[in-house]
This record gives C-alpha cells, structure tokens and sequence, in this order.
C-alpha cells in the first residue's frame, strides 16, 4: 500500500501556541550563526520556540577538515557552539558537533567509495552533549543531506522519540554519497512523518515513507521592514541568492547582454574572473539579503536542471521571496511555475538575452504575486502537526 498522502496545508493563521511543550532536537548541516544563510529549517526551529518548544539545533557535517573549504564559518561555530550547546533565543538552543574528521558526500564515484567507511564510523557516535538531549527527545527532526546517516544511531538512543524526515531535496540532486542515499532508502520507513515542501519531491523519494507535503513559507516581516534600498538611486539590478545548480554561463551571457544592470550574486562562488557587471557578495545575513531582494529589478533562479530536478520550483525558497516582494524572476522554462511573475529562458540554448532581461525590466510589480503564500508559523504548526495530529 502506498504510505505517501498529502497533509492539508489550509490555514491562515500567523501565530501559534503549543498543545503542550516538547523536546524537539533537530540534526541539520546548517549552521545557526547570524551572517549565514538562513533555510526553512531556520525559521520553523525558531516558531517552535516561540510556541513553546524546547529545540536544540544540532549543526553536522563539519569537522577541523572543514578549515579547507570553510574556514570562516567553522571558526565562528566552534567559537560561538563547538562542541556544545548555546542559547540563541528563549528556549532555542545551537550546538556543533566538530570532530577532527567527518564524513563528506563528493561527485567522484572513486572518492565516495573511499570514503564509505568513513561514513559508516562517523555515522556511528554522536558526543554527550547531543546523545543526552536525544536520549530526552520527545521529537527528532533529521534534515536532508549528511543528517541522514545518523537515523538507525538515533532509532537506538531513543526508540520512543517520533522522528521526522524534514526532506528538502533530492539527495541524488544536490550530489550526495551512495551511502547516505543508501541510508534513506533503508531507513525511510523509521520516520512517523516525512516532511516535504514539494509534491513532485514526494513522490520521488524511496518508497515506504509516510511522505506530508507543507509547501515553504516566507517571513515578510524581514521583508516589510526592508525600506531602504542598497541599490544607488536610478541603476538596474538584478538578485540571485543561493548556489544549488548554479547556472554560470547563462548568467555570464545575461550580463554581456546588459552591461547598465548589475548583477548581484549572493551565497555562491562565481569560477575566473566575473564580468564587471557581475557582483559576487558571497555569503550574507538574511536581513542584508531581504533589502536587496525587496528592491531587485529582476529576481533570478539560473537552475541549470533536468525534469528529475524540477521539483526545485515547488520548493525554491527564493522563489517564493520574489513573489512576496513583487519581484519577477528569470528561470528556466523547464521549471513549472504560475505565480505570474515569471519570465522564461530555454536551457538548450538560442536565447535572445537582450530581449528576455528587457521583457524581465518592463514586467509588472504585482501583488498578487503573493496569494497563498504561508507565513514560517503556518509551516512550524502544519509540519509539527503531521507527526502529533
């Protein structure tokens, strides 16, 4: 029988109280720092806490190894939660497990085989200050990605606890190791609810789940106080937030096509030399982005995807933000999408860059754009809720 089934998504509320408070701790890769990307994970964990929820964020995924490639974000998380857990808010607590090594997912088939027993022994200890708030948990959320190999070493600690799936990709999309979609494969039948924000996602997952979908939300208060533009008064620009798939040459060819718009890029790493036109921010709180967002000319989302990926669409956080901010957005016209704030481009390419970014800067400023989009409450008690009905 086939366990997959929407959950209704119907409210409209933008607060929430708790039937009753519980243990919620939630295994992530993000990290919970101010000045680094924010994801959906982020804002639900803090309306848990807000409703009454007792939640300990647990960062994964990095270690002394992460000093290669991250050395910045690893030395404020092990200043600010190495190895421990820090109040960030009432009743919100961060913590990072940084080991010397860790597990690493690679898009080299000979590498992940290497690194498979890696996988399987860091998968297989978790420190006291985590194993104790689990062993305690009344909720465990694992969250896409790294995450994953820990699920059947959490069944173990606490068989009692529910356990959420808080499954935001396609594992085999956003380049994981075999192990860890191994890992999901197998254990997607231990979850009491696997959470998506994308029907299509859902329905691509390993079967066996009890697959809900709750679609993204948006927290538009950010937004709404984002009143000063960054921008200099009488220039076009155009925002794009987030390095999933990236598509570098289409935005290359977009800037060589208007040289008068600027191009600001935020949380991704452009390859050689960008183009005058092309500003590389790098990565930014969420409250510098939103003014940037807010303001934009022209929003883009350069997925350079195939069908399996189009799932993105449904659950593209930027996308949404466009929408709310009245925003059109550049993307790929593979990608199924109705808001009406969408101007497409083909991936196999012909495109008329001029005439698409011209279409994109005469496009209306709607707002109804933002019909039907839930606010981060409506999702914190909607997910919450296909665990604890």
């Amino acid at each position: 029988m086939d366990q997959r089934r929407p959950f209704s998504v119907g409210s409209d509320a933008s607060t929430f109280e708790s039937s009753g408070a519980r243990k919620i701790v939630i295994l992530s890769s993000h990290v919970f720092l101010d000045g680094f990307r924010k994801a959906s994970v982020h804002f639900v964990a803090r309306r848990w806490a807000v409703a009454g929820h007792e939640v300990f964020f647990t960062t994964l995924g990095h270690s002394w190894l992460s000093r290669f490639k991250q050395k910045e974000r690893l030395e404020a998380l092990r200043r600010a939660q190495g190895n421990r857990y820090s109040e960030v808010e009432p009743r919100l607590f961060a913590g990072a497990y940084i080991p010397p090594l860790h597990a690493f997912s690679t898009g080299k088939p000979f590498i992940n085989r290497l690194v498979r027993p890696l996988f399987a022994l860091y998968a297989s200890h978790l420190p006291g200050f985590v194993r104790t708030k689990i062993e305690a948990a009344d909720l465990v959320v694992i969250e896409s990605g790294t995450p994953v190999a820990f699920l059947a070493l959490v069944h173990r600690l606490n068989p009692r606890a529910k356990l959420l799936y808080f499954c935001r990709d396609l594992l085999r999309s956003i380049g994981a190791s075999p192990y860890l979609c191994e890992a999901e494969s197998r254990g997607i039948g231990l979850f009491d609810s696997v959470c998506v924000p994308s029907r299509r996602l859902g329905e691509m997952l390993p079967p066996g789940g009890k697959v809900h979908f709750v679609p993204q939300g948006i927290e538009g208060a950010i937004f709404d106080r984002a009143e000063v533009s960054p921008y200099a008064e009488g220039s076009r620009n155009a925002v794009a937030v987030g390095d999933m798939l990236f598509d570098q040459p289409s935005v290359a060819a977009m800037a060589e096509a208007a040289p008068e718009v600027t191009f600001h890029l935020f949380g991704i790493r452009w390859r050689g030399d960008a183009p005058a036109n092309v500003n590389v921010h790098g990565e930014q709180s969420f409250e510098t982005l939103a003014a940037y967002i807010r303001h934009a000319d022209i929003g883009l989302a350069p997925y350079r995807v195939n069908s399996s990926e189009v799932y993105l669409a449904e659950s593209s956080l930027k996308l949404l933000q466009y929408a709310y901010c009245h925003v059109p957005v550049l993307l790929p016209d593979i990608i199924p999408v109705s808001r009406g704030n969408e101007v497409v481009y083909s991936l196999d390419g012909g495109n008329d860059w001029r005439r698409i970014i011209d279409t994109a800067l005469a496009w209306p400023h709607s707002e109804a754009y933002r019909d039907g989009i839930l606010t981060w409450d409506d999702v914190a008690r909607q997910t919450l809720a296909t665990v604890f009905a």
